[in-house]
């Protein structure tokens, strides 16, 4: 059949309609790919900023750990690669959650790290949900201790120290002190024959020697690193450790005696315990009661003098002859060094204390700038609530606590800092109802060099007249300048000075008091047993993203 014009434009117009339609479906389809493929794309770069925002986030949190832990702690701060933003705060409870910005302090229990990653390839499409993540992690904080800090020697003295007159040392609970001198030497009653000091201590000088004399008794052992001479009935009831040693006029050893040079006896001078010497001299009268051993040459002059051991000596020469109880044995190529001494104890360096509030954990803090007396003192005391530091440092002249018939009365633990301080008359330091209580006195020395810097000696702290400080009260005074202890007045604890010096009928009764912060033993920071502060375990960690 033949078609006509009009069948087929209408044909044509149907194929037309049919292409339009099937146009647009493909259109709708391409549109719908393509929207589907921008999803896909937006939700893919998303997943992957965020994984990096976390990981920035994390590293973020590794950061202020470093920090933490390295004693660089910054509040805030960023990091550049990857980048980050980090903020710290403490908190002084270890269960409520009351913050504050910024680095831990020494009360802080808790510490929260918050940090802001930002992804290094950002989101497209629109899709930002994973530029950034926030991350927040709480570790526990463990404060800084000073544990049991070593709590050093009943009288540390850097250069020299004189002990004269009637001048005691003794222990309140027994033990055995110790007298430390880092440099120079020590003297003990030589020149007045009246006087009867006594030093129930063991005496270390690191680089100095000792003279005693005129009835003065240490009761303990005696190392020095220079000679020693004991004259005038002066007695040593322990061993004597030194590179040479003269004994004469009645002068007596309880223990026995190491020299790597002479001893020499004269003048009744005894020993009662062995004799290991470079050499050996006995002039008149003296006593060796036990063995006598010389690396080098042996002379004994008189007949009085005696050695109830025996005696094994490089060379003998008896011209007395002294007596020599238990024989004698030559040994021409010499016998040899003997028997060592115990190891001298270490006297440790100066150590510097200075004001650091930071190793005073718990003290409240108070400071005064005129007044400065005893009364003053007091009334601040007073005000805390618990341990005190008075900061005093202002004072023009220092610290007076020097008022007769007036009392210190310490309701807590006190610290005073000040350029000197000024003890004496009839005043007296104790505390209510007989509690335990610790006063600390120091001039600071703010020169880190492990040398005494005192800056005048104007700054010489001196305790006189008929002061006390009354059990149960224990006391430190820490000085860089000199520290005078004499007349009658009593101190129960320790003195530390560049120089430390007793007189009079003084008495320091030693009972351990020691500085926060400071291990007086040896130097050390923060003290035997104690600790830096640092993290603890980790409390919790979670992201803060919604």
């Amino acid at each position: 059949m033949r078609k006509t014009p009009l069948t087929l434009a209408a044909e044509r117009g149907s194929s037309l309609l049919a292409v339009i339609g099937l146009m647009a479906v493909t259109g709708i389809a391409t549109l719908a790919i393509a929207g589907s493929t921008m999803t896909s794309l937006g939700v893919g770069s998303a997943t992957r900023a965020g994984v990096q925002a976390q990981s920035a986030a994390e590293a973020g949190i590794d950061a202020a750990l470093l920090k933490l832990t390295t004693a660089t702690c910054a509040a805030t701060f960023a990091t550049a690669d990857p980048v980050a933003a980090v903020t710290i705060s403490q908190s002084i409870s270890a269960t409520d959650n009351s913050w504050t910005a910024g680095c831990p302090i020494p009360s802080s229990l808790r510490v929260k790290i918050v940090a802001t990653g930002k992804a290094e390839d950002l989101g497209v499409g629109g899709n930002t949900t994973g530029d950034h993540r926030t991350v927040e992690a709480i570790y526990a904080y463990v404060p800084a201790s000073t544990g049991t800090p070593g709590t050093g020697s009943a009288l540390y003295s850097h250069n020299f120290g004189t002990f004269a007159g009637s001048s005691q040392l003794n222990s309140v609970d027994g033990s055995e002190p110790v007298v430390q001198v880092r440099h120079d030497n020590v003297t003990c009653d030589v020149t007045d024959t009246a006087s009867t000091g006594i030093l129930n201590a063991d005496v270390v000088i690191a680089d100095g020697g000792l003279e005693v004399g005129a009835s003065c008794q240490v009761v303990g052992d005696v190392w020095a690193t220079e000679p020693i001479y004991l004259h005038a009935s002066a007695q040593v009831t322990g061993n004597v450790v030194a590179p040479s040693v003269r004994f004469i006029e009645s002068s007596i050893i309880h223990g026995s005696v190491w020299t790597t040079g002479a001893t020499v006896l004269e003048t009744s001078a005894w020993i009662k315990g062995s004799v290991t010497a470079g050499s050996l001299s006995m002039i008149n009268s003296a006593k060796i009661d036990q063995n006598a051993w010389s690396t080098g040459a042996t002379t004994i002059g008189h007949t009085t003098n005696v050695i109830t051991g025996h005696l094994t000596t490089k060379s003998l020469t008896n011209s007395g002859p002294g007596v020599i109880t238990g024989g004698a044995t030559v040994v021409p190529a010499g016998p040899g060094p003997g028997s060592p001494p115990a190891a001298a104890p270490v006297v440790p360096d100066w150590v510097d204390v200075g004001f650091d509030i930071t190793d005073w954990p718990g003290f409240q803090v108070a400071t005064m700038n005129h007044g400065c007396k005893l009364a003053d003192i007091q009334a601040a005391a007073n005000l805390f609530t618990g341990p005190g530091i008075i900061d005093a440092r202002e004072c023009p002249q220092g610290v007076f606590l020097k008022e007769n018939t007036v009392h210190l009365s310490l309701p807590n633990d006190l610290a005073i800092f000040a350029s000197r301080f000024e003890i004496g008359l009839d005043a007296q330091i104790d505390a209510p109802g007989a509690s335990a209580r610790k006063l600390w006195l120091i001039t600071p020395d703010e020169t880190a060099d492990n040398l005494p810097t005192c800056k005048s000696a104007s700054g010489n702290s001196d305790i006189e007249q008929s002061f006390i400080v009354q059990a149960p009260v224990t006391a430190m005074l820490y000085t860089p300048c000199s520290i005078g202890l004499s007349f009658s007045a009593q101190w129960r604890g320790q003195l530390y000075g560049g120089t430390v010096g007793t007189a009079g009928s003084a008495m320091l009764h030693y009972a351990p008091v020691g500085i926060p912060g400071t291990d007086l033993t040896t130097g050390a920071t923060p003290g035997f047993g104690g600790a830096m502060p640092k993290l603890g375990a980790r409390l919790s960690i979670r992201d803060l993203n919604g």
